[in-house]
């Protein structure tokens, strides 16, 4: 949950990106699964910040690169699995499909699957992810780095920033993340 950033300064090189993610993941995951699972994520971030909100969302041409990327196969059958799932209403299903617990492999696909269930609301892509029920913190976490990576820092609903501990702090923090990659 906390490597959306190698995801905004690797996007463009995803051999690098994989490695950086694997790196930096390896602190906290020394699991294989939990490093790919870092650098599926990251890579997750990074192809939302190549996409334009302004054109029309193709929900399978990204699961397509998100398979292509991924080289274990559980996430390659949870990916796949997620097209068989969009209009599912049941929770439960999904959950146990996609898995919403502490592992990586069953915490990355729920926010993936929750962010392309609402790819045009950060606010819904957040709470669809919370609602999965689990290890909700890290999963809505990595739900809202994709959906604002894709829709951008006004996508992020007043009402919530202006909650955000060290608000003051974090917002510039990341403005300028933004501009070390884009300038």
């Amino acid at each position: 949950m906390r490597i959306a950033p190698v995801g905004l300064f690797y996007y463009d090189d995803p051999q690098k990106l994989r490695e950086v993610a694997y790196q930096s993941g390896h602190i906290t995951h020394a699991h294989v699964l939990g490093k790919e699972g870092a650098a599926l994520q990251a890579y997750t971030v990074g192809l939302a910040t190549t996409m334009n909100p302004d054109s029309p969302f193709e929900r399978e041409a990204f699961l397509t690169h998100l398979s292509d990327f991924a080289e274990q196969d559980i996430y390659r059958e949870k990916l796949q699995r997620m097209e068989s799932l969009w209009n599912e209403p049941d929770r439960t299903k999904i959950a146990t499909n996609l898995g919403n617990g502490i592992e990586a492999f069953n915490s990355v696909p729920a926010a993936i699957f929750s962010f392309l269930s609402h790819p045009t609301s950060f606010e819904k892509a957040v709470v669809y992810a919370i609602r999965l029920g689990g290890d909700t913190d890290t999963i809505g976490a990595m739900t809202g780095a994709i959906s604002g990576a894709y829709l951008g820092l006004e996508a992020i609903p007043d009402k919530w920033s202006v909650k955000l501990e060290n608000r003051l702090y974090i917002e510039p923090l990341a403005k300028e993340l933004w501009q070390l990659k884009t300038q």
